[in-house]
C-alpha cells in the first residue's frame, strides 16, 4: 500500500482552527469575560480612562501572516465607533486571506471576524461572528445576545445548529484585559490572570499573561517602549506577543510557528509566492527500513534540538543521552510503555466542541451505522477504522473546512481521516484524540514525512490507530510528537534541519 503523506500544516479543520483562533486575537488579544447580574451591571469603576484607551485604538492596522518565516497572507484590523439600532457601539472587524500550502496549488481562505459592544458601561457584547470561507465551504460561529442571554449559531457543512449559552455579561473591558493592562506599565515578571470566552468550546476559561521583558526600541523613527508578554491558557497553549506602551500589538507568535507582524498596508498585502511546505518538511535517513508495515520495532537517534520536542507515548520510549544531548527513540507499538489515560484526559477526549461535533445527530447516526452491532470498544474501533478508511477518498487538495464538510465531501488527506475518526469515536463514548508526527515514506524515498493518526482508549490504555491506512495498530515507523499542540507546531520549524540516525530495526516474519 502506498503511503499517504501528511502536509506540514494540517489542511482542513486543523489549520483552519488555528486560523480562526488567530484572527480573533490580534487587536484584542486578551478576550476575557466577567459575570454581572442585571442589578449590578453598571458597577464598573474608572470608565473614563478606559474610554480614552479605546479611543486611542480607533483606526485601522494591517498585519502580515507568516508560517515558518514565509508570508502566507494578511489581516486588516479595524476598530471604530458607529451608530446602530442598538445605539452608539464599538465595532471591531478583522478580515484577510491566508494561503494553504499543498502539493499542487495554494488554496485561498478568506477570514472575517466582527465583534460589537455597547459604548456605555458595562460595554456589553452585542454580537460576535467568526467566519472562514474556502471555495464553496463556509464555517461560521455567531454569538448573539437575546432576551434570555446569549446563543451561538454554528454553521458547518451547510448545516446550522443553535447552542444556548445562557445569561452572562461579556464586555469590551474584559476583551481588552491585556492591552489595557500594558498601558499601566506593568513591571517585568508581573502577571495577570483573567477569564476569557473560548469561542470553540463556548465556555469561560482562564488565561494568564506574564511580562517577560521590557525594552526600548525605535519604531518608524520614534523611540518607544516594547513589552514582551507570554499568555498561557489552562491547556498549556502559549502565545508570545510584543506590545507598545499604548497596548498595540506589534507582533504575535502562536505555537512558535504562526506569526503576525504589524506592517504598512503596502507590505502586509504583498504576499510572497506560496511555499510548498510538503517538499520542505521531510527528513532523510541514513539507510532504508524495508516495507513500513513489516517494521515491528525501531530504534532511532535524534539530534538534541529535534529530540527536545519528543515525549514518551504509547509504545514509544524517549531517552536523552547526557553525553552529547542526543535523544534515543524506541518505537514498539502495542507494547511498553503502555500508557493509561488520566481522569482529565478521558474527560477532555470525550468532549464535543465546535471543531469536534461529536454530539451532532448526523455524526452520532453515522458512527452507530459504522459499528453496527459491535459490542466491545475494541470491535467498535476496528469497524470504525475500516469505515473511515473507505468513507474518505484520498485527495490532497480537497481541504474541507470542518468535520461536517468532511462528512459531506468524503474527500481529504490524513488530517481529515484522523479528525473524522476522533469525532465519530467520541460520539460512541470512546475517548479519542488526533495526534501528529513522522512516518516512514518507504524505501523509494528513504525519508520520514509528516502524518496524522489517532490514539483511542482500549482496555484502559491508549492505543495508536491509523484510519488513513486502515490500521487498528500502527507500525513502528510512526514517531509521535507531543500532544501539546504548541510543541507540535514548534517541531515543524526544525524539521528541515532535523537529523535522524537509524540504530536498529526489527521486522515481522
Amino acid at each position: 500500500m502506498k503511503r499517504k503523506i501528511k502536509k506540514v500544516i494540517r489542511t482542513g479543520s486543523h489549520f483552519l482552527l488555528i486560523a480562526g483562533l488567530c484572527v480573533t486575537g490580534l487587536f484584542l488579544t486578551g478576550c476575557g469575560a466577567e459575570f454581572f447580574s442585571l442589578t449590578t451591571s453598571n458597577h464598573i469603576r474608572e470608565d473614563a480612562p478606559f474610554i480614552r484607551f479605546i479611543g486611542k485604538n480607533i483606526g485601522t492596522d494591517w498585519y502580515g501572516i507568516y508560517i515558518q518565516k514565509d508570508k502566507v497572507g494578511y489581516l486588516k484590523s479595524t476598530c471604530g465607533r458607529e451608530k446602530s439600532p442598538d445605539g452608539i457601539i464599538y465595532k471591531i472587524q478583522l478580515s484577510g486571506t491566508v494561503q494553504i500550502p499543498s502539493q499542487t496549488d495554494a488554496d485561498g481562505i478568506k477570514l472575517h471576524s466582527v465583534a460589537t459592544f455597547m459604548s456605555q458601561p458595562p460595554f456589553s457584547m452585542i454580537y460576535f461572528s467568526d467566519r472562514m470561507m474556502h471555495k464553496e465551504d463556509i464555517s461560521e460561529t455567531k454569538i448573539v445576545r437575546t432576551l434570555k442571554g446569549y446563543e451561538a449559531r454554528i454553521t458547518q457543512g451547510g448545516d446550522m445548529r443553535i447552542r444556548i449559552m445562557g445569561a452572562f455579561e461579556y464586555s469590551l473591558k474584559d476583551y481588552t484585559t491585556v492591552q489595557e493592562w500594558i498601558t499601566r506599565d506593568p513591571r517585568k515578571g508581573a502577571q495577570i490572570t483573567y477569564p476569557y470566552l473560548n469561542t470553540k468550546t463556548l465556555k469561560l476559561e482562564e488565561k494568564t499573561a506574564c511580562v517577560t521583558g521590557i525594552h526600548k526600541a525605535i519604531v518608524s523613527g520614534v523611540e518607544t517602549i516594547l513589552y514582551d508578554v507570554i499568555t498561557m491558557d489552562l491547556h498549556g497553549f502559549e502565545v508570545q506577543e510584543k506590545f507598545g506602551a499604548d497596548g498595540k500589538a506589534f507582533r504575535t507568535v502562536i505555537g512558535g510557528v504562526f506569526e503576525y507582524r504589524l506592517e504598512p498596508k503596502s507590505l502586509a498585502t504583498h504576499t510572497d509566492v506560496p511555499v510548498d511546505f510538503f517538499v520542505k518538511n521531510t527528513v532523510a535517513i541514513d539507510r532504508p527500513l524495508g516495507h513500513p508495515a513489516r517494521v515491528a520495532l525501531l530504534k532511532l537517534s535524534f539530534d538534541s534540538t529535534s529530540g527536545a520536542f519528543l515525549d514518551n507515548a504509547p509504545g514509544q520510549s524517549v531517552v536523552r543521552d547526557p553525553t552529547d544531548g542526543s535523544v534515543i527513540v524506541i518505537v514498539n507499538p502495542g507494547k511498553v510503555p503502555l500508557v493509561s489515560p488520566t481522569t482529565e484526559e478521558i474527560k477532555k477526549n470525550l468532549a464535543a466542541n465546535i471543531d469536534i461535533p461529536a454530539n451532532h445527530p448526523t455524526i452520532i447516526r453515522l458512527a452507530h451505522n459504522a459499528v453496527g452491532d459491535a459490542g466491545a470498544d475494541s470491535e467498535k474501533l476496528s469497524r470504525l477504522v475500516k469505515f473511515v478508511y473507505r468513507y474518505i477518498e484520498d485527495d490532497y487538495t480537497a481541504n474541507p473546512l470542518t468535520v461536517m464538510d468532511i462528512v459531506k465531501k468524503r474527500r481529504g488527506d490524513c488530517s481529515e481521516h484522523a479528525q473524522l475518526f476522533t469525532t465519530m469515536a467520541r460520539a460512541l463514548g470512546i475517548p479519542c484524540r488526533t495526534v501528529g508526527g513522522l512516518v516512514y515514506l518507504g524505501d523509494e524515498f528513504q525519508e520520514f514525512g509528516l502524518h496524522a493518526w489517532n490514539e483511542a482508549v482500549i482496555g484502559g490504555v491508549w492505543v495508536p490507530i491509523d484510519p488513513t491506512w486502515g490500521k487498528t495498530l500502527v507500525d513502528a515507523t510512526h514517531i509521535r510528537f507531543s500532544v501539546d499542540i504548541s510543541k507540535e507546531w514548534q517541531v515543524m520549524t526544525v524539521i528541515p534541519k532535523m537529523k535522524i540516525k537509524v540504530l536498529y530495526v526489527e521486522h515481522t516474519p
